[in-house]
């Protein structure tokens, strides 16, 4: 344990580097406006709040940066072309959607997520919890004020499924919840969850009930959690592929959720998108198959520790290295060999005492100097991959939007929009 003259002589310097590579999205703001600055912010809290739930340092982001409540529910819109019964290839500029969506809702004290699979949250932040029949009329006012908006100034359909209020930091729950309305959007473009008994007579009361105990074996790391998804899993069975896929996800969204939610940041990555079009490529008991595996994966991994020993002498070593190499191929190895331990025991050391892996710090360190080049320069992607330390452009394309939920592309796009816009 350190003593208090130890902590005070620890490098504001090491701090600086270490938790600016954890608050990586307010790492690079070096020549954003302050509304892209905001808006960067707000869609990649938001995203990791309803993807995988937000850390304490990301809610206490959200809490301090844009005063958000104790309380909230999501609300999930679809957009699609009109006259297909599928999503269309279309193209809509998502911060278009997204300053859309806010300027409509004055109201309302909402955040938004990414636009992802034509599909974007909206994050609606409340004092308190209210009634079932309030919440009702609270959401279903806010869609229908806003999709006949939506829907003539972007020519497309829009449905909704709205979901239960949680504590804000479980939030995330009240996604699975919107994303189980969407797929009954044929019998009501809005669809408020405590509703969908009436639209699936077969959704009893125990199979939620199996679902919230499935979700706190997982927390508390019980082995009858397995027993619990099989239950769900043998209600599921019987449905069409379609609804298996529906059902299928919504668990493992839940299922990921629950084991994330004492240290996110550490967690194995859960790609909603990737899933889902995985989902696609299996049918029957394939499916079934492909959500066991799902299952043991997700639920199956250690988790790190949270805090940084900033003063230990390979944590800083670690950092000079990172500093002056980042640009070059460098690995595992050869920062072990810099520091004169064995790759695997430098391995460990590292993730004991950061609650990261090299490989992590080294990726955010590269994404957070892309853009601060995409955002201070001219260079193109590809140029800007190769100054970071990639060779591949579609895996420098991949890594950079699974830290901050924008592909490079889209976040030039972004500064390019909101500059002539200004």
């Amino acid at each position: 344990m350190m003593n208090p003259n130890d902590i005070q002589k620890i490098s504001l310097e090491q701090r600086d580097f270490w938790d600016s590579l954890q608050l990586d999205i307010l790492a690079s703001n070096q020549g954003v406006t302050a509304e892209l600055f905001q808006a960067f912010i707000e869609r990649n809290l938001i995203f990791s709040l309803i993807s995988r739930g937000a850390s304490v340092i990301e809610m206490s982001a959200l809490q301090r940066l844009f005063h958000s409540k104790d309380y909230g529910y999501l609300v999930l819109f679809e957009l699609a072309e009109p006259k297909k019964t599928g999503l269309g290839n279309f193209i809509i500029d998502e911060f278009e959607l997204h300053y859309f969506i806010k300027e409509h809702l004055p109201d309302y004290d909402c955040f938004l997520s990414p636009f992802l699979n034509n599909r974007i949250a909206v994050l609606v932040s409340l004092d308190a919890s209210m009634s079932e029949d309030l919440h009702r009329e609270h959401g279903l006012s806010l869609c229908h004020g806003l999709i006949p908006l939506t829907e003539a100034h972007f020519h497309v359909k829009v449905t909704a499924g709205i979901g239960s209020i949680y504590h804000l930091p479980s939030v995330h729950s009240s996604y699975a919840s919107a994303l189980a309305c969407l797929p009954y959007s044929n019998f009501d473009p809005v669809i408020f969850y405590a509703d969908l008994k009436n639209y699936d007579p077969n959704l009893q009361f125990d199979y939620l009930v199996t679902q919230k105990r499935l979700m706190e074996a997982l927390q508390l790391r019980k082995t009858r959690a397995y027993n619990y998804f099989s239950i769900l899993i043998d209600y599921i069975r019987p449905m069409n592929d379609v609804m298996k896929r529906n059902k299928i996800l919504e668990l493992l969204v839940l299922v990921n959720n629950a084991m994330d939610t004492d240290n996110q940041e550490g967690a194995r990555s859960f790609d909603y998108m990737d899933i889902s079009r995985k989902l696609m490529d299996f049918s029957g008991e394939q499916l079934i198959d492909y959500a066991y595996q799902t299952f043991v994966f997700l639920s199956s991994y250690t988790r790190p520790q949270n805090s940084i020993d900033y003063s230990n002498h390979i944590v800083k070593a670690t950092r000079e290295y990172l500093e002056s190499h980042y640009a070059d191929d460098i690995s595992l190895e050869a920062m072990a060999e810099h520091v004169n331990i064995s790759p695997q025991y430098f391995s460990k050391l590292i993730k004991k005492t950061t609650g990261f892996n090299f490989i992590d710090w080294l990726s955010m360190l590269r994404v957070k100097k892309a853009k601060e080049l995409l955002t201070n320069s001219s260079l193109t992607v590809k140029e800007v991959c190769f100054m970071v330390g990639y060779k591949d452009p579609n895996y420098f394309s991949r890594i950079f939007k699974k830290r901050i939920g924008l592909t490079p592309s889209e976040y030039v796009k972004a500064n390019s929009f909101l500059n002539n816009k200004n």
